[in-house]
């Protein structure tokens, strides 16, 4: 991981994306072995960004392209 983007990376915002994704999923009653069928993306991986475990940004774009979503950012 490059330095310029470490601080996109820290741990408690990979977890609220991922709670996010799934929340999404749970929302749209997907299981995982659907939304892999449909979007090429491995269950693992699918798994891993919705545990916080990592995050890829191209493949965080192909799933909220998906669940027919957008990014949007809010500062608390």
């Amino acid at each position: 991981m490059s330095k310029n983007h470490e601080y996109f990376m820290d741990k408690q915002t990979m977890l609220d994306i991922g709670l996010a994704l799934w929340k999404l999923r749970c929302e749209k009653r997907l299981y995982l072995d659907r939304v892999e069928r449909e979007t090429g993306i491995p269950k693992r991986i699918i798994e891993g960004l919705e545990i916080g475990k990592f995050l890829q940004y191209s493949t965080l774009r192909k799933l909220l392209q998906y669940y027919d979503k957008k990014i949007r950012i809010t500062f608390e």
